[in-house]
């Protein structure tokens, strides 16, 4: 739990440039005094999940077609320096400012995830019937190029048959498709610059424990916000088989099926179906199983979600980019609220006095 921001601290941030050295990316230098401005964003909604904005002195060692910037969060406690990294950023549209005889830069940067949305099939991609499906992403991953570092949970899942994609599809969208089939998140970079892919969970992890009292760390104005225009109580999932005379996988899950007949846009509740159908892929029924029950749950995070803003936490201090399947315990008194948000968005400027603006959804934990 990230409890060392519970009692403050003094909050600064560093900049290094990173330069592709001998095939790998290495600290180049500190860049800190250059810069003027900067932000990040987050959204897990989007395939480019992290970005940032800087506003740079103009400094002629910067290669802006391969160096990055990686900003650092740093906050002393007692005297002790922790220093987090917040991403490294390939830098894209940097435009030259002239203002009173000072050139600087505005540069849009993101995450390394733009790399594999950047490198697209020449041919036709094709895994053969039986490939190790994790052992088939490493490969995507190992062949963008030396400096790619990755961490892809391992697991056993073989392919039920051949894959293919067309020509001209990323690699990006061909290794999300893959940790889709075996219900994986989708692929996210760490702070540090690595490739990550974990297992789906229906029990998130709490990041931080946001309360009401003078340990809160957030601002009284919130939003709340409650909507079922996008909702949906059954799923059916429909994974087409390539060979011929081989039934379809396909799985049906109701909310009835899962418990949660109480719930207020179940069948039971409001007398009617509203269905949503999935077209998948999968390894096994199995997965298509998990993926029905994925579906179903990640319906219930759109109904209320909290738009408020408080100060820069994480739980991991060597990581200040959250993960998928990260989220926050909400608690306040006067909204009767007391529940696990997933983190969906977050934008903040670099600067002390760090505000954090969050957009969370509400994870509603069944039996």
């Amino acid at each position: 739990m990230s409890n060392i921001f519970d009692n403050g601290g003094l909050e600064t941030f560093k900049f290094s440039l990173l330069t592709l050295q001998d095939g790998i990316y290495k600290h180049s230098q500190f860049i800190t005094d250059y810069v003027e401005t900067a932000n990040i964003k987050i959204d897990f909604e989007q395939n480019i999940i992290t970005g940032a904005d800087f506003e740079i002195k103009h400094l002629s060692e910067i290669n802006y077609l391969k160096d990055l910037i990686k900003p650092w969060y740093c906050l002393t406690v007692n005297g002790f320096t922790y220093e987090i990294p917040l991403g490294n950023y390939m830098l894209l549209s940097p435009t030259k400012n002239l203002n009173t005889g000072e050139i600087s830069r505005s540069i849009s940067g993101y995450d390394l995830l733009m790399a594999l949305e950047q490198d697209k099939t020449l041919v036709s991609q094709t895994f053969s019937e039986g490939t190790n499906v994790v052992s088939a992403i490493e490969s995507l991953l190992s062949s963008v190029g030396t400096w790619v570092i990755y961490n892809i949970e391992p697991s056993n899942e073989t392919l039920s048959e051949d894959v293919s994609y067309e020509l001209g599809r990323s690699k990006l969208f061909i290794i999300n498709s893959l940790l889709n089939m075996i219900n994986y998140y989708p692929l996210w970079v760490t702070g540090n610059g690595v490739f990550k892919g974990i297992p789906w969970s229906p029990t998130p992890n709490i990041a931080h424990i946001f309360q009401d009292n003078n340990r809160s760390l957030y601002e009284d104005d919130i939003d709340l916000d409650v909507d079922y225009s996008d909702g949906y109580n059954i799923v059916k999932i429909i994974v087409n088989q390539l060979q011929e005379d081989t039934e379809p996988l396909e799985a049906t899950l109701s909310m009835e099926d899962e418990g949660l007949q109480n719930h207020p846009f179940s069948y039971t509740s409001i007398g009617r179906y509203v269905t949503k159908i999935f077209q998948s892929e999968a390894v096994s029924q199995d997965y298509v199983d998990l993926r029905a029950r994925r579906e179903l749950r990640k319906m219930l995070e759109l109904e209320e979600a909290i738009n408020y803003k408080h100060a820069y936490v994480t739980p991991r201090l060597n990581d200040g980019i959250p993960w998928q399947g990260d989220a926050y315990r909400f608690k306040n008194t006067n909204l009767g609220l007391d529940y696990i948000y997933k983190i969906i968005k977050q934008s903040y400027k670099l600067e002390t006095g760090v505000s954090v603006k969050s957009i969370i959804r509400r994870v509603k934990l069944y039996v």
